[in-house]
Order: structure tokens, then sequence, then C-alpha cells
């Protein structure tokens, strides 16, 4: 005889153990947003109360602060650690709520402050200038918009009193602190560092190495410098015997003047380095073959994935087999004049571009016109791109740039000998949306090229591409 569906009763969630909703309640708590939920919990009942509050370490129980907070939460509460949170932060916003957390500063793990008005920063240091012992995030935002060529604001060299033991993550935006080689110093478990749109003029090159000298547990580390040329942070001095070792950094991000980069690469050694994004703005004074010392896979790399911009060329190599385990570099110049954008190609090119087998190339620009700077003399300016890559084997066309890229092969195709010199190794050329092309122009322009090709015993096949799919090289 079976048993009917219903005898078998209900099942509510208190039949768990303790240890089983106590990974219910973790897994709640989890997300980032969502810190405040234990407090929902600690409502239900007695037993979910004991639960939550006799764990507070594994469920990182936290009291959030804003300007919206009541006085009152930081008194019912247990001492939980505190976040303070301030967005869209102005001159005379400190008010009562978030000075009553500012006195518990034994307590305070974070500090988030974005959209600060430049007025601002002379009343949040007020509050900030004793240390912040148990202060592990701290991220500052200026509203300030650097394009206008406006002075970001400066934090004072009595911010935090100069120390932060404790921190982990720091993130500076549009905001100068000339004491912050200092700060960084009696940071030694700092593993996560972005100074972006920093005044370069505020940190000395040679302060800097030394303080990230001490950062021995720093993963991520990002520099930006867009206020101003590059100033005398570029020491003449030649390069220290020993270099600053990271010895755990994973990813490296840079914006600015590439002389500063050239003299930071001279004194520091990141052996474990995988990710690092690059970008120039003219002029770019940096030796590109320093990448091959701190990038140890460059021989591996067999994908080129490159974007043509008005404002920008971007040039992206990875490995599509896994070979660099997870190891990519990008290189941006950033400026509107495609001659400079060329020359930082062809500078790029000697010198990085031999190390690299590259079988995959994806140009692409934005499919609202943009690009036109390689629209024009197309012979001259794809010839220096496609002699970089002279073992391609495919080659992927986003439909923004295919037709210039046509044009250009069958310019070559026009020239005797030529069209086997120009990209010699290709095999494949896969056009995005190729059905879409209905000129006549387009259409023979690629006829010529794959006619001129298979003459010359080198044949390539045209074929259609769909961003879904991707053949492997």
């Amino acid at each position: 005889m079976t048993a009917d569906h219903y005898d078998i009763g209900y099942i509510t969630i208190n039949i768990f153990p303790d240890e089983v909703l106590l990974e219910i309640f973790a897994f709640c708590l989890y997300r980032r947003g969502n810190e405040e939920i234990w407090q929902t919990l600690v409502h239900v009942c007695r037993r979910w109360r004991s639960i939550v509050f006799g764990s507070p370490l594994s469920l990182n129980l936290r009291i959030i602060c804003t300007d919206k907070t009541y006085n009152e939460a930081l008194d019912i509460w247990p001492a939980f650690p505190i976040i303070v949170l301030m967005d869209n932060f102005n001159n005379g916003d400190l008010e009562d709520n978030l000075l009553a957390a500012f006195k518990h500063r034994d307590r305070i793990g974070e500090i988030n402050v974005h959209n600060v008005a430049d007025d601002a920063l002379d009343e949040l240091p007020l509050v900030m200038e004793d240390p912040f012992p148990a202060l592990t995030v701290l991220d500052i935002r200026s509203a300030i918009y650097f394009g206008l060529g406006l002075e970001p604001p400066f934090l004072p060299d009595s911010f935090l009193g100069g120390s932060a033991p404790s921190l982990r993550s720091l993130y500076l935006q549009a905001i100068g602190y000339r004491a912050l080689p200092k700060l960084l110093s009696s940071a030694p478990g700092l593993f996560r560092l972005h100074l972006v749109h920093i005044p370069d003029r505020c940190i000395p090159l040679e302060e800097m190495v030394d303080s990230l000298s001490s950062l021995t547990r720093l993963e991520q580390l990002q520099l930006s410098f867009d206020f101003g040329p590059c100033s005398d942070h570029a020491s003449r001095r030649p390069p220290p015997l020993t270099r600053t070792v990271l010895p755990v950094l994973t990813s490296f991000a840079f914006s600015g003047a590439g002389e500063y980069l050239d003299h930071l690469f001279a004194r520091t050694h990141f052996p474990l380095l995988k990710d690092v994004d690059i970008t120039f703005r003219p002029p770019v004074i940096f030796d590109v073959s320093q990448l091959s010392r701190f990038i140890g896979h460059t021989e591996a790399f067999d994908e080129a994935q490159m974007r043509f911009n008005d404002d920008f060329v971007e040039v992206t190599l990875s490995s599509l087999k896994g070979a660099t385990d997870g190891t990519s570099l990008k290189l941006t110049i950033r400026c509107r004049d495609s001659v400079w954008q060329l020359q930082f190609l062809s500078r790029g090119g000697p010198l990085l571009f031999p190390f690299v087998n590259i079988n995959y190339v994806e140009s692409s620009a934005r499919g609202d016109g943009s690009g036109r700077l390689w629209a024009g003399n197309v012979e001259t300016r794809w010839r220096t791109v496609f002699q970089l890559f002279t073992a391609v084997e495919n080659l992927y066309l986003s439909k923004g740039l295919a037709e210039y890229v046509i044009f250009a092969l069958q310019e070559h195709a026009d020239e005797q000998g030529v069209v086997t010199e120009v990209l010699p190794a290709l095999q494949n050329i896969f056009i995005e949306r190729l059905e879409s092309f209905k000129s006549g122009l387009v259409q023979g322009a690629i006829g010529k090229f794959v006619a001129a090709r298979e003459l010359s015993g080198r044949p390539v096949t045209v074929q259609h591409w769909s961003r879904r799919w991707k053949v492997d090289g």
C-alpha cells in the first residue's frame, strides 16, 4: 500500500540544526548590499537571534552608517564593526548621524565617500585626523571632472594620523595626498591599491617605489595620472642595483606618462604578474621591450584583439589555448591623431610582437561610424598594422572596419609580389555580417584579393562571422 501524500506532513525550517541555519544566514549575507539583513533575521525569533549574535565573525556582522542612520542604531546593537557610506557628499553633510559614527573610530572598518564636492574635503579630514585602527577599506572619490583642467582637492598630511595598520584596500580618485607614501608604508597588509586620476606631481617616483617595497601582500595595483604633464618625479638617477619586488602582484593597470612607467619598471619586479592594462597618451616615452620581462609568457600569446577608434587604438594579447595560464596584456594609445596611433604601433611592433605567434586578430570599432581616422589613405595606415602580424592565420573583422581593411588588402593585390608579403600566413578571413555588404565595390575588392592570393599559391578563404562563435586557430 502506497503512502498518501497528505500523510507526509509539513516540514519547517526550524527542524534544521543551528549549524545549517548559520550556513543559510551566511549565504543571505554574502552579497554586497545585504550587510543589514541580519537585523531582520534577529527579529524572527529568539533562536535565530541567538544564532546570529553567537557568530558575529562568521556572519561578518556590521552596522551601516549614512547621513540617514539614526543615532540610536549605534547604541541598540552590540559593538559590531561600522561601515560609513556617503554619496554626493557636500560641505555641511557631516550631520549628527555621521558625527556620531566617527566618534567610534576604533570600530570603523570601512569608509566609502563618493562624489565628494571640492569644499567638502575641507570638512571630512576634520573628523579623520586621528588613526582608525580597525579601518580595512578606504574609498574616497572626488566629484571633480579632471577633463576640465581643474586642480584636484588635496588631503592634508595629518589625514588618518598618517597611519592605517589594518588597511587592506585603498581607492583614491581625483584626490591629491602628498603623505600617501607614508600611509602606504604603515599598511603592510594592503592587497588592493587604486590611485585614479591622481596629480602626478604629488607622488615623487622614488617615494612611491619605497612605499611599495613594504607591500608584500599587494595583489592589485592601479596608477592613473591625469592632471598635467610628467614633471620632476621621473628622476634622472640610474636605477638601483636591486629592484623592489612585489611577490604576489598579479594585476597592474597604468594610465599616464610613459616616462613614469619606464622608471617604475626599471625599479620594480613583479614575478607573478598576469593581467596588464597600460594606457598611454602622446608623446609615448616608454621602452615597450621592458614588458617582456614582466610578462613571462609573451612567446605563448596566440591571440590579438585590436580596436580602432577616433580616440584610441588598443591591442590586447592573450592565449586562445590557455598556454599563458590566463595572462593578458592590453596596450592603448589615446589620441585623436592617427599618425600618433601609427607611431605607437610601429614603435611597439618591432620590440614586442616578435615574441608573439599570433593566429587570431579581431579589428573592431563602434558601429556608429567611429574609426573614421582609419578610413582614408587606407594603404599607408593598414600596411603598418599588417606588418605587425606576419604569423596571423585567422583574421576576424567587425562590420565597422571590414570595408576599410578589405580595400586596403585590395590595394596590396594591385602590387606585383606584395600580395604575398602582406599577412603571408593568412588562411581565413571571417567578416561579421558578410551578407550585408551589397556593394559591388566591396565584393569586387574581396574577389580581387582572394584571386591574387590563389595565383600566388597562398589561398585565402573568406567566410561569414557571427560573434557567437569563433574558430580555434
